[in-house]
């Protein structure tokens, strides 16, 4: 009797046993006892360890090829199952394919077998920013900044915490982190653009066309770069420089060098134009722009500022955004286009005025 029941006791635990190796498997398909990655890269060799597994899927990342890089890094896991880099490899995947959640799930756990990992908290602060987290992406990048050794390193940390200053209005904090990231890493172009965009913002275009300057010494074949300070540049007035770097820009797109463009003279206007400061209580009508459901959703807000330029008949023949949260900024370019005024007069002469309109949400 009691080797019968024995017996079935055995059984019993062989069948729950399996019960629960199968649930395992199927709800973790990385557990099962098969080759996650199916990809191969020309003149390389199969990567054999975890570590070389992951170094494939960065790879594959770079190449933009996310399939492929998301069957290396479960490749690394299912060598390795306490092998915190290929987590984070797996989320750096996930992040890019847009599954923010699961992206979260695997950089948590990457950090569980690796807390001091400061490259783990500066990735998994920027699937928190896509999720609306700022608060936790903050903190993240908090203790990044903390544990990235690399001064490159911190200075990347300290532009992703100023980008999301930014977003926030806090444009000190903005410029503060962004210097400091300029000093860590002098030679890194966006740095200085990065935050030449944010003295755009607050109205200082004097340092912004600094900062925009610098940039385009790093990187002079950088369209961007030419574009964004033209738009400084017309800020203050300066209409013959901004003429200037459009045309280098216009030079770049056609497969030209900065160099061939600087001899060229702006074109010359016979009409004349004078500058009219904030023209929104000068117009004769006025629309007023939309709140964007895009910006909506990402509660922008502030003030967005529109350079525009009046013909002699009193229409908007020019508007583009200088200041104010990205998000809004079409929309109020849009609105600013629509604007009538009344014809300027200057000693018995229609003339162009140019001036800013601003829109506040």
């Amino acid at each position: 009797m009691k080797t019968r029941l024995r017996s079935r006791d055995r059984i019993s635990f062989l069948l729950g046993l399996s019960f629960l190796l199968i649930t395992i498997l199927a709800c973790n398909p990385v557990a099962r006892f098969t080759k996650q990655y199916k990809c191969t890269v020309q003149d390389k060799p199969e990567p054999k360890t975890p570590y070389e597994y992951v170094n494939r899927g960065v790879e594959h990342m770079n190449a933009g090829e996310l399939d492929c890089a998301m069957g290396a890094c479960s490749e690394a896991i299912r060598l390795d199952s306490r092998f915190a880099a290929g987590y984070a490899c797996r989320g750096s995947v996930l992040n890019g394919k847009d599954e923010y959640s699961k992206a979260l799930k695997d950089y948590d756990y990457a950090l569980s077998l690796q807390t001091e990992n400061g490259d783990f908290y500066y990735n998994r602060a920027a699937v928190h920013d896509h999720l609306g987290n700022t608060d936790q992406a903050l903190a993240d990048l908090a203790k990044a900044i903390e544990l990235i050794s690399s001064e490159a390193g911190r200075s990347f940390a300290l532009s992703r915490r100023a980008q999301i200053y930014q977003k926030q209005g806090k444009r000190a904090e903005a410029v503060a982190d962004y210097t400091e990231a300029i000093r860590l890493k002098p030679e890194f172009a966006y740095h200085h653009k990065n935050r030449g965009d944010v003295y755009v913002e607050t109205g200082d275009y004097n340092r912004a066309i600094g900062d925009y300057s610098e940039a385009i010494k790093l990187d002079p074949k950088n369209e961007h770069f030419y574009s964004v300070r033209a738009e400084a540049y017309r800020a203050l007035g300066r209409e013959d420089l901004a003429d200037r770097d459009e045309l280098i820009v216009q030079s770049l797109k056609a497969g030209g060098t900065p160099e061939q463009t600087w001899v060229a003279e702006p074109p010359s206007s016979k009409t004349k134009v004078i500058s009219g400061g904030i023209l929104n209580t000068k117009a004769i009508s006025l629309p007023q722009p939309p709140y964007p459901p895009i910006a909506r959703a990402a509660k922008a807000a502030g003030r967005v500022v529109v350079q525009v330029v009046i013909d002699e008949n009193g229409k908007i023949i020019s508007a583009h955004a200088v200041s104010g949260h990205p998000l809004l900024q079409a929309a109020c370019v849009a609105a600013a286009r629509q604007a009538t005024f009344a014809p300027t007069i200057l000693s018995g002469q229609p003339v162009k005025v140019k001036g800013l309109l601003t829109y506040d949400f």
